[in-house]
């Protein structure tokens, strides 16, 4: 680290600080005021999180001729490439200000001036925020005295050591060394999420690490033959020895717990590779494609250009049924004269992240447009299948029934159910009646 003479050390600290749904978050990053070509300097960067404690990301871009090389990043992956810095956290440190620093190398070519700006990008309730800052102070270099003058050149003109010969293009950096496939909801509530990875060449081994919401289980699908392991909300997925394809994928799912929240379907991801010495960390871009319906040939395409060829199904498209058969209660076998085995509940009570069907007054008719032995997410589900009015769920004879709308006759609910078997993905529903919150057969209220 280069020794500053007394003259010219100063410290410039920028602070920025932004509020927003309760997180008080302020960063300030400190730096000398004049730095030496041909030696480094160190930057901090605090960032007091307050009550943040999950993903966030600290980027910096730096102006070609400057290198950054890691001191201390507590808890996060630190990487330099393509002139970004990147500091991640899957989880933030404990403490109350986070402090990350590193060297930046300035090339024994220049002079002139520059600014450090960045983006600190952190979640809040599922959602992304982020803060831009600019240092409103210019960063003097004092070129270097062994240097010819001749050949010292101003940091926002510099091209390089050496200069690229005019008819050779650049190769364009591939679009992603991960896509995930926008997870996919399937009947039971279960979501399956799939990645395509490229095998990075020359990499000594691979690590993802993906970030999970709230109320769900992982379950293991395919992990081809990499190390597995699943704590808290992160699930890890390590490979010491790379597949020899130039692509490979994985496949897991996230299972709703029962009697819990369902957060957000929202997953963070990181890759982690190597490339020569260093240690490289990308994120994992997700995509609403069905990976499985691409070819070979498809699937290098969009890792590469992160184009979707044309006429690729898309992910809602992949959606699975429910349960058709034993599960299903048909309109050939309606309920008896029973009543339900269970109270439904207050509105606000949920089960699968589906709300539960309130009692209600006098008679109606609402839809049923399955029944499951197991729950799962009916709400989101035929939601998704296209179905405009709320599905909740009832438990009913030992099984999870689903059903949608509330009419004052029967002729409603019977147009209502016609309209919703037009849906691809509605099988069979029919109308059921209900007397002061209890399933009565339909004869008996049908004159």
């Amino acid at each position: 680290m280069m020794k500053y003479l007394s003259y010219c050390i100063v410290i410039s600290m920028l602070c920025v600080s932004m509020a927003s749904m309760g997180q008080d978050v302020e960063i300030s990053i400190d730096h000398p005021a004049q730095v030496k070509a041909g030696e480094e300097f160190t930057v901090t960067v605090t960032i007091q999180k307050g009550s943040l404690t999950d993903y966030s990301r600290f980027s910096q871009d730096l102006p070609l001729g400057l290198t950054a090389t890691n001191v201390s990043s507590p808890n996060a992956d630190f990487s330099f490439d393509n002139q970004r810095i990147r500091i991640i956290w899957l989880k933030l440190p404990d403490t109350d200000n986070v402090r990350v620093t590193y060297n930046i190398m300035v090339n024994k070519r220049l002079k002139g001036s520059f600014i450090l700006g960045g983006v600190f990008a952190y979640v809040v309730d599922a959602e992304r925020k982020f803060l831009n800052f600019d240092e409103s102070k210019e960063i003097q270099i004092i070129p270097s005295a062994s240097v010819d003058p001749a050949m010292v050149v101003d940091i926002k003109d510099f091209k390089g050591d050496t200069e690229p010969v005019a008819s050779t293009a650049a190769q364009p950096e591939a679009f992603a060394v991960a896509v995930r496939q926008k997870p996919v909801l399937q009947g039971s509530g279960a979501y399956l999420v799939h990645l395509l990875i490229h095998n990075p060449s020359g990499s000594k081994y691979a690590k993802i690490e993906e970030t999970i919401p709230s109320g769900y289980i992982f379950e293991e699908v395919d992990s081809h033959d990499g190390i597995v392991s699943y704590a808290a909300s992160t699930v890890k997925f390590i490979w010491m020895k790379l597949p020899e394809t130039p692509e490979f994928e994985v496949v897991y799912k996230l299972v709703p717990k029962q009697g819990e929240p369902q957060g957000n379907m929202v997953i963070e991801g990181l890759v982690t590779y190597t490339s020569g010495a260093e240690n490289k960390l990308v994120e994992v871009k997700q995509m609403d494609v069905d990976i499985a319906g691409l070819s070979a040939t498809e699937k290098r395409n969009l890792l590469v250009s992160g184009n979707i060829p044309p006429g690729a199904k898309k992910s809602s498209e992949t959606t699975q049924k429910p349960p058709t058969e034993t599960t299903r209660v048909t309109e050939t076998k309606p309920p008896t004269n029973v009543n339900r085995s269970e109270p439904a509940g207050a509105s606000g009570n949920t089960i699968a992240n589906t709300r539960v069907l309130a009692a209600g007054s006098g008679i109606y008719y609402r839809v049923q447009v399955t029944a499951n032995q197991t729950a799962f997410d009916g709400r989101t589900y035929f939601r998704d299948a296209g179905v405009d009015r709320e599905v909740m769920v009832e438990r009913h004879e030992g099984w999870y029934k689903y059903t949608a709308g509330s009419f004052q006759s029967y002729d409603q609910a019977v147009a209502y159910r016609d309209q919703v078997e037009m849906l691809p993905l509605v099988e069979g529903s029919f109308v059921v009646a209900y007397r002061d919150g209890n399933r009565v057969p339909i004869e008996s209220v049908v004159r």
